[in-house]
Protein backbone atom coordinates (compact mmCIF):
# COMPACT_ATOMS: atom_id res chain seq x y z
CA UNK A 1 0.00 0.00 0.00
CA UNK A 2 1.11 3.47 -0.93
CA UNK A 3 1.25 6.39 1.51
CA UNK A 4 -0.45 8.56 -0.25
CA UNK A 5 -3.72 5.82 -0.15
CA UNK A 6 -3.11 4.88 3.69
CA UNK A 7 -3.04 9.21 4.22
CA UNK A 8 -6.15 9.73 2.32
CA UNK A 9 -7.80 6.85 4.22
CA UNK A 10 -6.68 8.19 7.32
CA UNK A 11 -7.97 11.57 6.26
CA UNK A 12 -11.36 9.89 5.53
CA UNK A 13 -11.61 8.43 8.80
CA UNK A 14 -10.87 11.86 10.69
CA UNK A 15 -13.75 13.32 8.81
CA UNK A 16 -16.06 10.89 9.21
CA UNK A 17 -15.32 10.77 13.14
CA UNK A 18 -15.85 14.89 13.14
CA UNK A 19 -19.02 14.59 11.91
CA UNK A 20 -19.94 11.57 14.15
CA UNK A 21 -18.85 13.72 17.16
CA UNK A 22 -20.74 16.84 15.72
CA UNK A 23 -23.87 14.61 14.99
CA UNK A 24 -23.33 13.92 19.11
CA UNK A 25 -22.80 17.59 19.79
CA UNK A 26 -26.19 18.45 17.94
CA UNK A 27 -27.83 15.29 19.84
CA UNK A 28 -26.48 16.53 23.34
CA UNK A 29 -27.59 20.48 22.54
CA UNK A 30 -31.08 18.98 21.49
CA UNK A 31 -31.30 16.75 24.51
CA UNK A 32 -30.18 20.04 27.03
CA UNK A 33 -32.99 21.78 25.49
CA UNK A 34 -36.14 19.30 26.16
CA UNK A 35 -34.37 18.91 29.26
CA UNK A 36 -34.58 23.07 30.21
CA UNK A 37 -38.18 22.82 28.70
CA UNK A 38 -39.14 20.00 31.21
CA UNK A 39 -37.31 21.79 34.09
CA UNK A 40 -39.60 24.84 32.99
CA UNK A 41 -42.89 23.81 32.91
CA UNK A 42 -42.28 21.16 36.12
CA UNK A 43 -41.55 24.69 37.77
CA UNK A 44 -44.49 26.47 36.59
CA UNK A 45 -46.75 23.42 36.97
CA UNK A 46 -45.87 23.24 40.69
CA UNK A 47 -47.05 27.19 40.86
CA UNK A 48 -50.40 26.68 39.60
CA UNK A 49 -52.82 26.22 41.95
CA UNK A 50 -55.69 23.65 41.56
CA UNK A 51 -58.84 24.71 40.50
CA UNK A 52 -60.88 25.68 43.88
CA UNK A 53 -64.89 25.32 42.11
CA UNK A 54 -64.08 22.62 38.99
CA UNK A 55 -67.49 23.33 36.67
CA UNK A 56 -68.77 19.58 35.88
CA UNK A 57 -68.21 18.86 31.71
CA UNK A 58 -66.06 21.97 31.93
CA UNK A 59 -62.49 21.72 30.45
CA UNK A 60 -59.65 20.83 33.18
CA UNK A 61 -56.15 21.97 33.08
CA UNK A 62 -54.91 18.72 35.40
CA UNK A 63 -57.07 16.02 33.14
Amino acid sequence: MEISTVASQALAVKEQLTHSQLGLAAFREAADAQKRLADMLTRNASVVPPSEDPQPGGFSTYA
